[in-house]
């Protein structure tokens, strides 16, 4: 099997990293202040979409000063033991190069920690993984890098990731620079590449560097005369429209054929592009009629859709796709000539980033369930909402709650509408740990171990001996 560009090509240092010169430039700042020993932030956060160049980042800064690295990525386990277990004990502790070399922190020679993905840290499978991420933050001896896609979702969930870090925003690598590495990768591979295969890869890739050297991998490999009919390979495989794309030729154009072939390329349900369009509708139709019959098709399209759910056939979808698509579009007597932002929807935006409390709210309600012997939807409707009043007024109760039903650190933080590392959380868990102190070992003097040593058994010399049996009488079968 070949090898895969995106790691053959990845940068060995700052200076080979493209884009970002200003991240560049504060993760320089920030690394020198780690080997001063007198850092600012002792953790910095990488955060932008993904395939820019987070994690190339961090590796090629550790590149750049021979420190080690400590990695922990999507594919492992994130709980608390494993984070506490990898990344915690590895930002106080000493440790090897790759080459086997002994780093000493009182040399100055230090280790990146890097976690990856950090955002993503939900679920059971992840219990605990939020809070020990606040104290790695906190307690790190070595620089930390958290690289994320969604700050947001991971900083509402604690105050020192929010605060006691350094927040970098890494942006999408633009055309030209793209173009630039590109070259340099296809004459290193010996390809003589068309023009226009480099501007098809560039415009698919939509600032996705790690996309764009995988698609010039594809087309290019083991076909070192390429012609300009090669793209046509790119754009049948990425000739996936965006929604945004669908935005501007259903509620900005007038073409109801061209409305309806971009939505049939989006590749999405017309569920999805139902919430799209309800979302946008109004930024785009600003008279009172258009409005109305845009909303009148958007209602039809429902209808349909209601119909699929219930019948479970799937053949009314192109109903209710046509309804958006031809149905919105007609919808204005003129074409709109202003410009407009469109927007994600929002509820989708509200139920993802809910996702992680949905999950802790019924993780609890099962606790309950449990503890009270009732079904976990009845403990979600009836006892979380008046338990949770009395866990925020009640410090005895909550004591007995919490030890009672073994609540975790997230679980008492949701209930008290806390953050994880909060002073009130971490102090109320401690007196949770007093309650139940570790138990000494009870030594058994000698005279009481010997005993409960079992006795042998003394043979008796009396014991009455057995009579053999009559031989008249059957013992088995096989007598017979």
């Amino acid at each position: 099997m070949a090898d895969d560009w995106t790691e053959l090509y990845r940068p060995n240092g700052l200076a080979e990293v493209v884009g970002n010169p200003k991240v560049i430039k504060e993760l320089q700042q920030w690394a020198n202040s780690w080997e001063a020993g007198s850092p600012n932030f002792k953790a910095v956060v990488l955060m932008g979409p993904p395939g820019v160049g987070k994690t190339s980042t961090a590796l090629a800064l550790a590149r750049d000063y021979g420190w080690g690295v400590v990695e922990m990525n999507a594919s492992e386990q994130r709980n608390a033991d494993a984070i506490r277990r990898t990344a915690l004990r590895g930002s106080r502790s000493e440790t090897f190069s790759d080459s086997g070399e002994y780093l000493s922190s009182k040399d100055g020679r230090l280790k990146l920690i890097i976690l990856d993905e950090a955002d993503n840290i939900f679920g059971r499978e992840d219990a605990g993984g939020i809070p020990v991420i606040a104290e790695l933050v906190a307690t790190t001896q070595q620089p930390v890098v958290l690289i994320v896609n969604d700050f947001y979702e991971l900083s509402r969930k604690s105050s020192a990731i929010k605060n006691d870090t350094l927040q970098l925003k890494v942006s999408k690598v633009q055309g030209a620079t793209m173009r630039n590495v590109l070259r340099r990768i296809a004459i290193d591979q010996g390809l003589e590449v068309p023009q226009r295969v480099f501007e098809t890869i560039i415009e698919n890739s939509n600032g996705d560097m790690r996309a764009a050297v995988r698609d010039l991998q594809a087309v290019g490999e083991g076909n070192l005369q390429m012609g300009e009919d090669d793209a046509f390979v790119l754009q049948s495989r990425m000739s996936v429209k965006s929604m945004y794309d669908m935005m501007r030729d259903v509620l900005h154009e007038n073409d109801t054929k061209r409305a309806r072939r971009t939505m049939i390329d989006t590749d999405e349900n017309p569920d999805q592009t139902m919430m799209w369009l309800d979302e946008n509708i109004p930024l785009e139709y600003k008279d009172p009629g258009d409005l109305y019959r845009a909303y009148e098709h958007l209602s039809r399209s429902d209808v349909f859709l209601g119909r699929v759910s219930r019948r479970q056939y799937y053949g009314l979808w192109s109903y209710a796709s046509d309804h958006q698509s031809i149905g919105v579009t007609s919808s204005k007597a003129r074409p709109n000539r202003g410009w407009a932002q469109y927007r994600f929807p929002s509820y989708i935006l509200k139920m993802s980033r809910s996702k992680a409390l949905r999950g802790m709210r019924s993780g609890i309600s099962k606790k309950i369930a449990d503890h009270v012997h009732t079904s976990t939807r009845r403990a979600l409707q009836d006892v979380l909402p008046f338990m949770t009043s009395m866990f925020r007024t009640d410090p005895e109760f909550r004591l007995s709650i919490i030890d009672s039903m073994g609540l975790t650190t997230e679980e008492v933080a949701y209930l008290l509408d806390k953050k994880v590392d909060s002073a009130e959380v971490k102090r109320l868990m401690q007196e949770v740990e007093k309650r139940h102190p570790p138990k000494e070992p009870q030594t058994k003097p000698v005279r009481a171990i010997e005993e409960e040593r079992p006795k042998a058994k003394v043979p008796d010399e009396k014991a009455p001996e057995k009579r053999p049996e009559p031989k008249s009488k059957q013992s088995s079968l096989f007598e017979w």
